[in-house]
């Protein structure tokens, strides 16, 4: 189990975990997107599985001659690694897919807003890491910039918001992943970064099996076609391989609760993918809301302060 990070840490993050922190809601907000296409044609636990086992594959080649070398250490960390994998691999990504058959992309990204405030909670239990109120300050700035883009500019609109079943799977499935955020650096792996990753995905494949047989008789088997191979490959290696090495690593850099902080990125990333491949037009809501995140992102990861302590006299 690892100490929190220094308060001098804390207030000097470096500028590689802060750009590499920004591409993992990128490559989530590309998933998103090509997810929606795909939905009528791929059901939603086989488009988890085969992304997950297309990742794995990938993974393999690099994972699979380390795995003599750190055998004690994977005996060790088994145990640890079965959890992340149910929890990170297999629970977040089910409860998400089959929450987008039941509720829409508005509420879903609402409370997808709500990431990084349950983040803080799992760190303020397992890490006892209290966010100061420099933190929680940027993490209301920016939780209102993205209802400003959800909202479209009409804040007010979210009071007529409808609340159903899949809104509760989309708070389960973020609640999972919070927890794999706070996991890895509550206990922090001695194992690479590709072998931990590849054993996580291995058990996290392994437990997709049960809703795989549940769903097949439902849904039948996904179309193999250029369109689905193409999101499958996609879905592997963006939102997969890279973004879980990314998130993983700006989590041992930055502290859970700041990392969370970088989930409000993804309805900057949507609105951004939205305009530059589907056409849709940029409204001043998007700039306001995208303003307001930078502005809780830079409080809270204290980039700004870090930079301004760093210049010379």
């Amino acid at each position: 189990m690892s100490n929190p990070p220094s308060a001098a840490s804390a207030q000097r993050p470096p500028l590689s975990a802060i750009l590499i922190g920004t591409l993992p809601p990128l490559f989530w907000s590309g998933n998103f997107l090509v997810a929606r296409v795909m939905a009528g044609t791929i059901p939603p636990i086989q488009m988890s599985f085969w992304r997950w086992v297309t990742a794995l594959v990938i993974l393999a080649p690099f994972a699979l001659p380390l795995v003599s070398a750190h055998r004690a250490t994977l005996r060790r960390e088994m145990p640890f690694l079965v959890v992340l994998g149910a929890v990170g691999i297999t629970a977040f990504n089910c409860f998400v897919y089959a929450a987008l058959h039941y509720t829409t992309v508005v509420n879903a990204a609402l409370i997808n807003s709500l990431m990084p405030v349950i983040t803080f909670l799992f760190a303020l239990v397992l890490l006892r890491d209290r966010p100061g109120a420099r933190q929680m300050a940027g993490v209301a700035i920016a939780l209102v910039g993205a209802a400003v883009i959800i909202a479209r500019g009409d804040v007010g609109a979210l009071a007529s918001l409808g609340f159903n079943r899949g809104d509760l799977l989309v708070l389960a499935g973020l609640t999972f992943w919070a927890l794999y955020t706070v996991l890895i650096r509550w206990r922090r792996t001695a194992l690479p970064m590709t072998l931990f990753l590849a054993v996580t995905i291995f058990f996290g494949v392994l437990f997709h099996l049960p809703f795989i047989a549940w769903e097949y008789p439902r849904a039948g088997a996904m179309p193999v076609t250029m369109e689905t191979l193409a999101a499958i490959a996609f879905f592997a290696v963006f939102p997969s391989v890279l973004a879980y090495i990314f998130w993983n690593r700006t989590v041992a850099a930055l502290g859970p609760g700041r990392t969370g902080m970088f989930m409000y990125l993804m309805p900057v990333f949507s609105s951004v993918l939205g305009v530059g491949l589907l056409g849709e037009a940029f409204h001043l809501y998007h700039g306001a809301g995208i303003a307001l995140i930078f502005a809780g992102i830079t409080l809270t990861t204290g980039f700004g302060a870090a930079r301004a302590a760093n210049k010379p006299d």
